[in-house]
C-alpha cells in the first residue's frame, strides 16, 4: 500500500492528502522526462550570457535556481549571472511569473501569454542573451508499506523555459519529475537534506541537457 502526501512547494510541511498508487511517483510530469529539450534540434545556442530566474517565490524554486546557476557556472562555457547579481539587477527577487496550461503539450511554453511582456522587461534589466525561467510544483512524500517494512520517497515536478534574445522567443523547455529516497528512516529526520539533494539533482540534470544542447561543456569538466 502507498500513501501519498502533498504540500505547497513553499513549505516542507507535508499534509496527508490521499491514498495513491505507485504510479504517482512519476508526478504530474509523467511520461518522458525532459530536464531540458529544444523545440527544434536545429536551433544553435550561443555560449554567451545567461541568467537563471526563479519564476515563483517558493523556497524549492529559489533553491533550484541557485543550484542550476552553480552547475552552469562550474561546468559550462556560458557567462552565468550569479543569483545575487540577478537579484541586484531585478530589484525585487524572486519574481512571480504566472503559468498556464500550454497550447502545445509537446512544445510547452509554461508562462502565461500575458506574462511575456514581464519576461521581456526582466531581460532588459538582466541584459543577458538567454533567460532560463524555472518553476517547481507539487512536492510529494510517498510512503510505501510492505512486509519488509516501509520506505519514503520525495518527488517534485519541475518546469522551465529558455528564452533567447534579442529575438525574444522561447527555444526550449523543462518538464520532468525528480525523485529522492529518504536516507534516514527515523521519523523523517533527514527530510530537509533529502529534499535539498532532490533539488540539487534536478538542477544537475537540467544543466547536463542544456550544456549538451549548446555544446558548451567546459574543458576538463
Amino acid at each position: 500500500m502507498a500513501r501519498c502526501v502533498r504540500s505547497r512547494t513553499g513549505s516542507y510541511v507535508l499534509v496527508l492528502w490521499a491514498l495513491c498508487s505507485a504510479v504517482l511517483l512519476q508526478g504530474c510530469c509523467g511520461g518522458t522526462p525532459y530536464p531540458f529539450a529544444l523545440y527544434d534540434e536545429k536551433t544553435v545556442i550561443r555560449s554567451s550570457t545567461i541568467a537563471v530566474v526563479s519564476a515563483d517565490t517558493s523556497e524549492l524554486t529559489v533553491q533550484l535556481a541557485d543550484n542550476l546557476t552553480r552547475e552552469l557556472k562550474a561546468r559550462s562555457t556560458f557567462k552565468v549571472l550569479s543569483q545575487e547579481e540577478v537579484a541586484r539587477r531585478l530589484g525585487r527577487y524572486p519574481v512571480k511569473v504566472k503559468q498556464e496550461t500550454p497550447d502545445n503539450p509537446d512544445k510547452p511554453i509554461w508562462f502565461a501569454k500575458g506574462e511575456k511582456a514581464k519576461v521581456d522587461s526582466m531581460q532588459a534589466q538582466l541584459k543577458t542573451d538567454y533567460v532560463f525561467l524555472v518553476w517547481t510544483d507539487n512536492l510529494r512524500k510517498i510512503t510505501r508499506t510492505g512486509q519488509g517494512g516501509s520506505s519514503v520517497t520525495y518527488s517534485v515536478d519541475v518546469y522551465g523555459n529558455v528564452v533567447e534574445y534579442p529575438k525574444s522567443r522561447a527555444i526550449g523547455y523543462t518538464s520532468f519529475a525528480r525523485n529522492q529516497g529518504q536516507t534516514c528512516c527515523l521519523f523523517g529526520k533527514s527530510e530537509g537534506d533529502d529534499i535539498h539533494e532532490m533539488v540539487k539533482g534536478a538542477a544537475g540534470s537540467m544543466a547536463d541537457d542544456l550544456i549538451s544542447a549548446a555544446k558548451a561543456q567546459k574543458p576538463g569538466k
